[in-house]
């Protein structure tokens, strides 16, 4: 009797262990109380996988906990790791200059405002900039983009009005080769009205030679990070000093009201409000996974700062603008100018098949004529709605429509 109870008793544990690892709920289960087998065939993830993005990478905590801080054992940031490197690449690059760069060093250009004219809209109305990426930090690689200077043609037909290249290689997956490609693409349109995009750079700035590379692979504005430069705001206005000797403008990224100040003392003519935390590269506003809207009121979020920038000086809001009704809510609340990225990366793959002229890339153009419309807030499309042709704007979202 005794065995025969013991059987059935491990019969129990074990159809009971079936069920909970079936269910998936061990995985929110402390680790301490999930079966080594279980654990080792559950949670094994490929590489494949990680690189592409499905499961975002492991990053190092931002800040130093006490135990840390007592044994002096610092604990870096994302941006942190990044200024590291591109100190070491700067020292490379003033060792081998390009020499169309060095040339570009050894005289002034004509500074035309080109970038900052290309996005400057009245009241009422938004310009789009359209930033291309394949990765970042926070998440790993999350797409593929075969050819940047055809989805650089398909920004300029839905009228965006500049395009951004984030030309950090080891971060965001393209380098200044690609911003040579877009920039040939964009001198197509040489004549017409409107002309050809400018090209933003989106690099980790910290000195002029890089700048340097930037004018000379045909940007015409680049993006100065103040985190980068550590509340040194001489250091900011000898970098758009030299930006603006090489014909460029800048756009002055800014994360909170610290950052903004010492934009606004360094002389910024364009800043940029970013919601992302520089430490992980997460939003620092987050929004709702269903209805893509903030999770706080407008006043609470980092875009508030709209409020503090002086007048004259041009804002523009980056970071998680994904969605049309975002894009509509930051018109109303007093921008020029929105950088989306991911949201136009991600519709121009949607349905990616034969190539880049199929219509996987008409639902990137789509995307920037939604945002673009003067559509209304309050009558405006869901969050999803942007992406499946619901409510006000969906004309303008289903390119294949619009063209």
């Amino acid at each position: 009797p005794v065995e025969s109870s013991m059987k059935t008793y491990v019969g129990a544990l074990m159809a009971s262990a079936a069920l909970f690892a079936s269910s998936g709920a061990f995985m929110m289960a402390p680790s301490s109380l999930i079966p080594a087998a279980l654990s080792s065939s559950r949670h094994a993830v490929s590489p494949a996988s990680r690189m592409h993005g499905r499961f975002a990478p492991t990053l190092r905590p931002a800040r130093r906990t006490a135990a840390a801080a007592a044994a002096g054992d610092v604990q870096m940031g994302v941006l942190d790791d990044i200024l590291a490197r591109k100190q070491k690449e700067v020292a490379a690059l003033k060792e081998s200059m390009p020499d169309d760069a060095a040339e570009l060093l050894g005289k002034t250009t004509k500074h035309k405002n080109t970038f900052l004219k290309a996005i400057k809209k009245p009241k009422g109305t938004i310009s789009v900039v359209g930033q291309m990426k394949v990765k970042q930090p926070n998440i790993g690689q999350f797409s593929d983009i075969p050819a940047p200077d055809f989805l650089s043609a398909h920004m300029y037909e839905a009228g965006a009005a500049a395009c951004s290249m984030c030309c950090d290689k080891e971060t965001y997956g393209f380098d200044y080769s690609d911003v040579a490609a877009v920039y040939k693409q964009q001198l197509r349109y040489k004549g017409n009205f409107p002309g050809p995009l400018p090209i933003l750079a989106h690099d980790f700035f910290i000195d002029e030679c890089q700048l340097a590379v930037a004018a000379a692979q045909g940007a015409k504005a680049v993006n100065l990070n103040v985190a980068l430069y550590k509340g040194d705001t001489e250091m900011l206005k000898g970098l758009l000093a030299s930006t603006d000797k090489l014909g460029m403008d800048a756009v002055v990224e800014v994360h909170n009201k610290e950052e903004l100040d010492m934009a606004v003392a360094a002389g910024a003519q364009i800043i940029g409000v970013c919601n992302r935390n520089m430490d992980t590269f997460e939003l620092i506003t987050e929004s709702c996974s269903d209805t893509r809207e903030w999770l706080k009121p407008f006043e609470e979020t980092v875009f508030a700062l709209v409020k503090d920038i002086p007048a004259g000086i041009l804002p523009v809001a980056m970071g998680g603008v994904n969605e049309t009704i975002t894009a509509w809510t930051l018109r109303d609340e007093g921008y020029s100018s929105i950088i989306v990225g991911e949201a136009i990366v991600r519709g121009s793959e949607m349905r990616m098949s034969t190539g880049p002229y199929q219509s996987a890339y008409n639902e990137a153009k789509g995307l920037i004529m939604a945002f673009r419309s003067k559509g209304s807030r309050k009558y405006g499309p869901t969050g999803t709605g942007s992406f499946y042709g619901k409510g006000e704007g969906a004309k303008e979202t289903l390119g294949m429509i619009s063209i």
